[in-house]
């Protein structure tokens, strides 16, 4: 179980309890936290993110560099796979599997990206 996250914030409910997730929509936001995240950049976590060092957005290979960079950073997600699908214009298309449920979700990369 995880908090849930919108637009970066902590989600709430109107009298101010916080919104729960689990399952594939938990395994689907640490992906994106994970994806979205310069390793070495948040200060509790220095092994949290993806090592993006060098990476170009012109990178002919790019798709293909990103699978492997965030395979590697979600290594740690329990019981869950991650495959990127696509990559146009530094938005990175990411499947997600947990426990038989799939879902996909978008990051944009342009931020993180050279």
């Amino acid at each position: 179980m995880d908090v849930r996250l919108s637009d970066g914030d902590i989600a709430m409910t109107a009298s101010g309890d916080y919104l729960y997730i689990t399952g594939i929509e938990e395994a689907v936001q640490r992906v994106r936290i994970s994806a979205l995240t310069m390793k070495g950049d948040f200060v509790y976590d220095r092994e949290l993110g993806t090592d993006y060092r060098g990476l170009r957005a012109d990178d002919s290979m790019l798709c293909e560099k990103l699978d492997m960079l965030i395979k590697e950073s979600c290594a740690d997600i329990f019981d869950t796979q991650v495959e990127v699908l696509s990559c146009e214009n530094s938005v990175a298309v990411i499947r997600v599997i947990y426990q038989n449920n799939e879902a996909t979700t978008e990051v944009d990369l342009s931020g993180v990206l050279q």
